[in-house]
């Protein structure tokens, strides 16, 4: 165990008991000062959970190699070990048995160490054991005459650093006097795109973030915690107008920008770190994930899609935080980049053309919403979902008969070859001729096709249509694909069941037939590539069947450890209607 005190500065806030072999704080003691964190509203639980905040996640991999040149077993001991020091307050750790002063030890100091980078010490995000793989790389460069954040972002084609610049663009244009940080960006070989912003903060300017505001003072059971973050503010020290304008300013653009990640560390107030006093707002920041640089698909969402993806903020959905706005009117629409601006600002950045489309068209949808919602219209997600059930419904009935894509989902053993059968007849007594699948792409076709450099969107986008093959149905099965290649003596290969079945279901569609395709298809990824073949061939009439996923009986060749992993997956990447289907049925059909 060791013995710290918790610093403001030179001001004691309070002693604290350092576990050292798990790197956890064990004891706090408050001297009531006023200074400790929490607006001096600190206790041993406040404190442990501050300290788990500060630390530097210990997945990022520069991170990792300053805990082994250190001999440090965590980051929580790396922090201890470099006395707690941020960048964006004045807050550090003493020694008990040390007598050290704040500028002797201040962050900014450490310029001399490790040619001026040094990790910065705030989590980005509330799972604060998230892989490498969720994070970009994050250092403070104070060689510079301010101190610059520096972002690494090279997944998603670097689009979360090109994703800052944009937020940029749309606060520059609107010209609101809202704060917002300026961020810049460049491409830096091995490293994907950067973005780079000066600090903020200084020796005498610090961050406090909206969550250590919240949890200063428990709120009452009848106040939101959005109303009672802004009630704060105001008690502390900050006008009420000054907040409200901000809080409304920063959530409409967080909407126009689908930012799901504003989460209570990503924002709060700026105090003044001598008289301990609130200055207002922090500048808007860190809106590197939004305009959905995790999607790896073309199909839009809808209206309901969108506000159904989940968000970290007060509010788990953008409708419900949309509706504490007051100012409806605070964005300027008519400043806002138009949706072929936005496209053409993404290719420029050197996003895919598919997925710059892709991101167009959504805040072409998302700039409607905000349209109707300054004219005084409630932005609801149950009232989207309505609307797309009542369309979906008058579709049905308009189209009955008509042509469409279904696709069976489900577990081995859940039913889905019954489902399929029954859903045939269906179509056979709504006027439709039944036709066989396998001549529109044979197996021996496939062989051909991946006997060189397989293009499989080449292949599938390539075939002509089938004579007779209007108005009829068809039933495409992943099975009954690798039964044929059985009798043909070719080896189980995925891949080609894939190929086989993309482009027998592309033929049929651009023929006149309606397909049922029955396969398992729980992954989000097959299901989507199927939808953009269907979309393809100019249908848009779409349903999906989800099985039970409650299996009665053990399938023979599947042993109980893959059925369960099986059911996993399919929970993780349960098929939902912002995927692109007209209809989604649950089906507990028979099993076999």
């Amino acid at each position: 165990m060791s013995q710290y005190f918790l610093m403001h500065k030179d001001v004691v806030c309070g002693a604290m008991v350092f576990d050292d072999r798990n790197g956890r704080i064990t004891g706090y003691r408050d001297h009531h000062t006023g200074s400790s964190p929490y607006i001096g509203n600190a206790d041993l639980e406040k404190i442990a959970r501050w300290w788990e905040m500060r630390a530097v996640p210990a997945s990022r991999a520069a991170i990792r190699e300053v805990l082994r040149r250190s001999g440090c077993l965590n980051t929580s001991l790396y922090l201890a070990k470099n006395l707690a020091l941020s960048m964006t307050d004045a807050y550090w750790v003493c020694p008990s048995n040390a007598d050290l002063k704040y500028d002797q030890v201040k962050f900014s100091n450490l310029i001399d160490y490790n040619e001026g980078k040094i990790p910065y010490h705030n989590t980005t995000s509330y799972d604060y054991n998230a892989s490498l793989g969720g994070q970009m790389e994050k250092y403070w460069d104070l060689d510079q005459p301010v101190p610059v954040l520096v972002k690494e972002s090279s997944r998603y084609h670097g689009q979360q650093s090109v994703n800052e610049l944009f937020a940029t663009h749309i606060h520059t244009l609107q010209n609101s006097g809202i704060p917002f940080v300026r961020y810049s960006a460049e491409i830096m070989e091995g490293h994907g795109i950067i973005s780079r912003c000066n600090a903020f903060t200084s020796d005498k300017v610090e961050l406090i973030s909206a969550y250590e505001l919240i949890e200063s003072r428990k709120a009452s059971n009848s106040c939101s915690l959005y109303d009672h973050y802004i009630n704060l503010c105001v008690e502390y020290g900050i006008s009420h107008d000054a907040i409200q304008k901000f809080m409304d300013y920063q959530t409409m653009t967080d909407f126009i920008i689908s930012n799901t990640d504003e989460h209570l560390m990503n924002f709060g107030v700026l105090r003044d770190a001598d008289t301990m006093q609130l200055i207002g707002p922090a500048p808007i920041f860190d809106s590197g994930n939004s305009m959905f640089f995790k999607d790896d698909w073309t199909t839009p969402y809808s209206r309901a899609g969108l506000l159904e993806r989940p968000i970290t903020s007060f509010y788990k959905t953008e409708d419900k935080i949309l509706a504490k706005v007051q100012d409806r009117k605070v964005v300027k629409l008519d400043l806002l980049p138009s949706p072929a601006e936005v496209k053409d600002f993404y290719m420029r950045a050197g996003i895919p053309e598919q997925k710059a489309e892709f991101i167009g068209r959504n805040y072409e949808t998302k700039l409607q919403m905000v349209r109707e919602f300054q004219q005084g219209k409630t932005i609801s997600l149950y009232q989207e979902k309505q609307a797309e059930k009542q369309k979906h419904a008058a579709a049905e009935k308009k189209d009955h008969g008509a042509q469409k894509f279904i696709m069976l989902c489900g577990l081995p053993g859940s039913g889905k070859t019954q489902k399929a059968a029954q859903l045939m007849l269906d179509c056979q007594r709504a006027g439709k001729r039944y036709q066989d699948s396998e001549s529109l792409f044979t197996v021996r076709d496939a062989i051909r096709a991946s006997s060189f450099i397989l293009d499989k969107k080449q292949v599938t986008y390539s075939l002509p249509k089938a004579p007779g093959y209007e108005q009829s149905v068809t039933i495409i099965s992943a099975n009954s694909i690798r039964e044929e290649m059985a009798k043909q003596e070719i080896p189980p290969d995925n891949n080609l069941v894939s190929l086989i079945a993309q482009a027998r279901t592309r033929a049929a569609l651009i023929s006149g037939a309606t397909v049922i395709y029955d396969a398992a298809n729980i992954s989000e990824r097959t299901r989507r590539e199927f939808l953009e073949i269907v979309k393809n061939a100019g249908i848009h009439n779409t349903e999906i069947h989800v099985m039970d996923m409650q299996i009665q009986k053990q399938v023979p060749g599947i042993s109980q450890e893959r059925m369960e992993a099986l059911k996993k997956r399919m929970s993780e990447s349960y098929p939902s209607i912002e995927e692109g289907w007209s209809r989604i049925v649950h089906d507990n059909g028979s099993r076999g």
